[in-house]
């Protein structure tokens, strides 16, 4: 038999990041939303996602590998509807076009627990027709390409440029490998005339760079 049991909530307000502290732009960066783990072939998805239990909403990454999903989104309490990797300017007029469906759809929905476990559920026709509004405005959220991070990969744009152009040596720290990084993807941005862009797998090219140099015995 199925343990049914309904929790009575106030009416929760749409609020805009975890800490509850106001309405701070949940996205800052505008690489934030790009993430490439190191020997994954694929960037993570990045997503809206909507607290049907805190009213949190904010667009982020899926930060698991794999297919798997947390168990939060598997049993609803949290929605999801993926968006290509925006900019900050773009992920957060993405949010605030979002706002008023997502609150349509807190007002319409619960949190219940269904054998223990909690789960969430759409309860109006209004809080579907919500859903459906959000996911297509996030299918809709590359359309304007000014919104869209840029991304490169050292492959696709060639060799990207020797060590001594670089000024990386064998002894080149981490941290000076990400300034240099920095400093190449602003001079390739500038070079390209483009917006907001990320060049993947330029720090591991660079540590390559580094490390070769570190194996390579010096010539009198």
């Amino acid at each position: 038999m199925t343990a049914f049991y309904r929790r009575r909530r106030p009416r929760r307000r749409l609020r805009h990041d975890h800490a509850h502290r106001g309405p701070s732009p949940p996205v800052t960066g505008d690489t934030e939303l790009h993430r490439h783990y190191q020997n994954q072939n694929e960037p993570q998805q990045p997503h809206v996602e909507l607290g049907l239990a805190d009213g949190v909403l904010l667009a982020s990454y899926e930060a698991q590998v794999g297919t798997a999903v947390p168990g939060s989104v598997r049993y609803g309490i949290e929605l999801r509807w993926d968006i290509p990797p925006l900019t900050a300017e773009g992920a957060n007029e993405l949010l605030e076009q979002i706002r008023p469906a997502a609150q349509r759809l807190l007002d319409s929905s619960e949190v219940h627990y269904v054998d223990w476990n909690q789960t969430g559920r759409l309860v109006t026709d209004d809080a579907r027709r919500a859903y459906d509004e959000i996911e297509a405005l996030c299918r809709a959220a590359g359309d304007d390409p000014a919104g869209v991070l840029e991304v490169w990969t050292t492959d696709s744009i060639g060799a990207f440029c020797s060590a001594e152009k670089a000024g990386v040596t064998a002894g080149t720290t981490d941290d000076q490998l990400l300034e240099v990084g920095a400093r190449l993807t602003a001079e390739f941005r500038e070079s390209m005339g483009s917006g907001p862009l990320v060049i993947d797998g330029l720090n591991a090219y660079l540590r390559d760079l580094r490390d070769t140099l570190a194996r390579t015995p010096d010539e009198d």
